[in-house]
């Protein structure tokens, strides 16, 4: 009995994820039908960035972030990518830990089309070509991209450097699943 009290929670529950009122996808012969919605019905975004370092010109956003990078994006989503970095970063040894936000802009930088919150650490080799990788959530989206809003991003890629301290340009990956 217990063991039917629960397949019966199972099916029930499942039957309101997929948005069934009723047992009607138990019962099709009865001329019902279920309306199944697929809450992963957008392919994630990949893309490709091509990026250069300027926060060594202070520029500053309203909310006082640094921005670190400037690249283009390519892929799913065409258009200009920045990353604002939150201070105060902290470092351990060759590695550095932050928070930052991410915003991807059109072409002509007039609309914001995704934006979200980040974590990342990057390590630094001075000399070599370092790594950097975050991870975020967006949490805000412009026309056209509202089914991406609350989804989980990934970015990394690997930068070279223009002199030591002096982090230059590089290239690297960004995906909202």
């Amino acid at each position: 009995m217990k063991a039917l009290l629960i397949m019966f929670l199972v099916i029930g529950t499942s039957l309101l994820f997929f948005g069934c009122s009723d047992e009607s996808a138990l019962a099709p012969e009865l001329g019902q039908s279920c309306q199944v919605t697929n809450f992963l019905a957008k392919k994630p975004i990949s893309d490709s960035t091509d990026y250069d370092f300027v926060g060594h010109l202070g520029i500053l956003d309203g909310e006082g972030r640094l921005l670190g990078w400037i690249g283009t994006i390519s892929g799913d989503i065409n258009g200009v990518i920045k990353w604002w970095m939150v201070p105060p970063m902290s470092y351990t040894g060759q590695a550095s830990h932050y928070e930052d936000r991410f915003e991807i802009w059109n072409a002509d930088t007039t609309v914001l089309l995704l934006a979200g919150d980040e974590a990342g650490t990057t390590t630094a080799r001075h000399g070599k070509n370092s790594n950097w990788r975050t991870n975020g959530t967006v949490s805000e989206v412009g026309p056209g991209y509202e089914d991406w809003l609350g989804r989980n991003n990934h970015a990394e890629g690997h930068f070279t450097w223009a002199a030591p301290g002096l982090p230059d340009h590089g290239t690297g990956t960004f995906r909202i699943n």
